[in-house]
């Protein structure tokens, strides 16, 4: 199972959290204003690439958004953009899973 770490919040950054699939693959999942991604991370977390990225205030990303959060408790993580996207894929095994789940979520409508 994947290990999913701390959620970090910068003012000036936004927030994000690392979560450790169970490939051994690290990836960084962010909450910018209005904008989420995920990053999986290389060459000791130097480096990275993104491998999903959503704009939030796009009709697209509405939608997604609204799938992620729909039953998740309103005062929850979950309810948040970056809860609602870690409860999402931290049960993906490897980066191309995580990949293939979020392809799926931006697709479905």
């Amino acid at each position: 199972m994947a290990r999913v770490g701390r959620f970090i919040r910068d003012p000036q950054a936004g927030s994000y959290c690392q979560i450790t699939l169970d490939s051994g693959e690290k990836i960084i999942v962010n909450h910018d204003k209005w904008r989420l991604t995920i990053e999986l991370s290389k060459l000791f977390g130097f480096s990275s690439d993104t491998i999903f990225g959503c704009d939030l205030d796009s009709p697209e990303g509405r939608a997604a958004l609204a799938k992620l959060t729909r039953t998740a408790h309103p005062e929850s993580a979950d309810a948040t953009p970056l809860g609602a996207l870690v409860k999402y894929v931290k049960d993906c095994g490897t980066a191309a899973d995580v990949k293939a789940r979020c392809a799926a979520l931006m697709s479905a409508r």
